[in-house]
């Protein structure tokens, strides 16, 4: 329910409620995935850049799965429309199916802790930069006037609560436990399921099964 309602609200916000669509919305594209700080505020470039790093965190979790439908889709897919993909699969998500106890070696690489790590840190640098760059009034104005600002804004909204989601539930599936402080951090906005997936071990077999 939490899934369908997030999908509800992300496709009634990018059509019934955001700004219009910019004139030179290539442009814009171009802008934010060249970094133009000339151009686009740096606020804006960091939520683009976090709508590459989310849909790797969800990939790390998602393609351990062996139900129907397949992940693979999905998960691909949300780098491109994000949400809107996404969430779909999370709603109709087999989660009696076991879990992948001998996944390849690109699941497994994607699913280490060092890839984790490297998300975190990717993470913590785009915050940082949008902290130290940025501008909140620039940001608002160009939230306001353009369509694709405000819809990338509303879909990391949306995917960081579903990541937590998500996350909280890949740890139950797998029967991990955390204490002390990492039991806490975890559960941080947006930073916390990249650390679960830095502390996160590889579980047994019957854990798994």
């Amino acid at each position: 329910m939490l899934f369908a309602g997030l999908w509800l609200l992300l496709l009634a916000y990018a059509l019934l409620f955001a700004p219009p669509v910019p004139a030179d919305l290539l442009g814009q594209l171009r802008d934010l995935a060249l970094a133009r700080v000339q151009a686009v505020d740096p606020i804006a470039i960091a939520v683009f850049n976090l709508l590459g790093v989310l849909p790797a965190a969800f990939l790390a979790i998602l393609l351990f799965d062996t139900g129907k439908p397949s992940p693979w889709p999905f998960a691909l897919g949300s780098f491109v429309l994000g949400g809107v993909v996404l969430l779909p699969y999370l709603v109709i998500r087999d989660l009696r199916a076991p879990l992948q106890p001998a996944p390849g070696a690109f699941v497994r690489a994607l699913g280490s802790w060092i890839t984790g790590v490297v998300l975190l840190l990717m993470a913590l640098g785009l915050i940082g930069f949008a902290a130290l760059a940025g501008d909140l009034s620039a940001f608002a104005t160009q939230l306001q006037d353009s369509a694709f600002i405000a819809v990338m804004s509303a879909d990391l909204l949306v995917l960081t609560i579903a990541l937590h989601r998500c996350a909280v539930m890949d740890r139950q599936r797998r029967g991990l436990r955390l204490s002390g402080w990492s039991a806490q951090a975890v559960h941080m906005p947006l930073l916390g399921p990249l650390l679960y997936l830095a502390l996160r071990q590889p579980a047994s077999r019957d854990d798994l099964g």
